[in-house]
C-alpha cells in the first residue's frame, strides 16, 4: 500500500444479498478501507491502496472509481436532457489516470456505458446510454462504443430511485468474469457467488473443502484461490472435462474425481467443509426423484463432515433442504437469500453433526 497517494473513492457492485459478505472481505483485505457504506447491490469505500491490489477481491461483481452522484433523477422523460448535461460536466481525467495504473489504454480511449436502475422509468436504459454517451463525447472527444467488449473504459450509471451513482470501471472487464472460466456448462455458478459461499463457511486456513457436485469446478477453484485445500467430483464426464480445463487455466492443483455425490469415496469425518450448488431451477435436471437426491446427498455430506465442520449449500428448494438436513443430523446456522439467474435461491450454512 502506498503512503504517498491520497485516498480514492470507489464503489462495488455486488450480487443482491451478498453485500455484507463483500463488505467483510473488503474490510479484511483492504486495511485502510474507510467510510465503508453498504446499500442495495453496492458497497462504497475509500482507500489509498494501490489500485491493482483491489482487483484481487473475490466477491465483488464489479469495481468502479467513483465519479459523481447525481440527485433528483426524475422518472419522467424530462430527466434525459438533464442526464446528458450532467454527463457533459463529468471530469474523467483523474479516474482515467487511475485506470492507466492497472492496464494500458488507447489515447484517446474508447468508452462504453452500462446502465441499471431501480424503480419505474418512462424511458429505457438505451435512452439513458444515449444521453450519457453524447455528453461525454461532447466534453472529452472520446469515441462511444455500443459494446462493452470493444471499449477501453466503461462508465457505469447505477440509478436507485432518484439518485444516480456514476463510476468508471477499474478493470478491463467485470470482476465476475474470471479469466480461468474458459468452459461453462448448464447451471455453472457465477464465480463471485462461489467465492462468497466459501467465505460464508468461515473455514480455517488450509481446511479441506469438497464440492460433491462440482460441475465446471467453480467452487473448488475459488476455494483453492482463497488458500484452502480443495477437491471436487461429479458424475458427468463433460463436467469433469470442464472443471479440469478451468483448473488448468487457474494454475492451481485441485483433485477432480468421477463419483456419485450420494456415495463418495471419502472417509467418514474426513473433510472440514462442503460447499455445493445443489441441483435446482431449470438449467440442471436429474433423472431420479429430486427429494431422494437431496436426502441421499445431504446424508452423505453429513457423513464426510468432521463434527465441527460446515456445509454451505445453494438451492431454491429451501424447505426440502432444511427437512433433509434435519433428518441427517445437521443444523441450520445461517441463511442468505440472493438474486441469481432471475430467481431467489438461498445460501444455507449448516453445522456439523449435532
Amino acid at each position: 500500500m502506498s503512503t504517498n497517494r491520497s485516498a480514492t473513492r470507489y464503489w462495488i457492485v455486488a450480487t443482491r444479498g451478498l453485500e455484507h459478505v463483500v463488505r467483510a472481505e473488503l474490510v479484511a483485505r483492504v486495511p485502510d478501507a474507510g467510510e465503508v457504506e453498504v446499500a442495495y447491490r453496492r458497497v462504497t469505500f475509500s482507500s489509498s491502496a494501490e489500485p491493482s491490489s483491489l482487483l484481487g477481491l473475490r466477491t465483488p461483481d464489479d469495481l468502479f472509481v467513483d465519479l459523481a452522484t447525481w440527485e433528483q433523477v426524475d422518472h419522467r422523460r424530462t430527466a434525459l436532457p438533464a442526464l446528458g448535461e450532467q454527463a457533459r460536466a463529468l471530469d474523467l481525467r483523474d479516474a482515467t489516470a487511475i485506470c492507466r495504473e492497472v492496464r494500458d489504454l488507447s489515447a484517446p480511449p474508447d468508452f462504453s456505458v452500462t446502465v441499471n436502475f431501480v424503480g419505474r422509468r418512462n424511458y429505457s436504459t438505451d435512452e439513458i446510454k444515449l444521453a450519457v454517451s453524447s455528453g461525454i463525447e461532447d466534453s472529452h472527444g472520446w469515441n462511444f462504443q455500443a459494446r462493452d467488449i470493444d471499449a477501453d473504459l466503461n462508465v457505469r450509471v447505477f440509478i436507485e430511485h432518484q439518485r444516480a451513482y456514476v463510476g468508471l470501471r477499474l478493470a478491463r472487464a467485470p470482476l465476475h468474469e474470471r479469466p480461468y472460466k474458459l468452459v461453462n456448462i448448464a447451471g455453472s455458478l457465477k464465480p463471485t457467488v462461489a467465492a462468497a459461499m466459501v467465505q460464508l463457511g468461515g473455514f480455517s486456513p488450509n481446511a479441506l473443502v469438497v464440492d460433491p457436485l462440482c460441475g465446471a469446478g467453480t467452487i473448488p477453484i475459488e476455494a483453492g484461490l482463497l488458500g484452502l485445500r480443495a477437491a471436487g467430483g461429479d458424475l458427468a464426464a463433460d463436467a469433469l472435462d470442464a472443471a479440469r480445463a478451468n483448473q488448468a487455466a487457474a494454475g492451481i492443483a485441485i483433485a477432480f474425481e468421477h463419483w456419485d455425490a450420494r456415495a463418495m469415496p471419502l472417509a467418514s469425518g474426513e473433510v472440514d467443509g462442503v460447499v455445493c450448488n445443489l441441483p435446482w431451477g431449470r438449467q440442471v435436471s436429474v433423472e431420479a426423484d429430486i427429494e431422494d437426491v437431496y436426502a441421499d446427498c445431504i446424508k452423505e455430506i453429513a457423513r464426510i463432515l468432521r463434527p465441527e465442520g460446515r456445509a454451505v449449500l445453494l438451492t431454491n428448494l429451501q424447505q426440502l433442504l432444511c427437512d433433509c438436513a434435519l433428518a441427517a443430523g445437521l443444523q441450520v446456522k445461517h441463511e442468505v437469500e440472493i438474486s441469481l439467474s432471475g430467481q431467489t435461491p438461498v445460501i444455507t450454512v449448516l453445522a456439523g453433526t449435532v
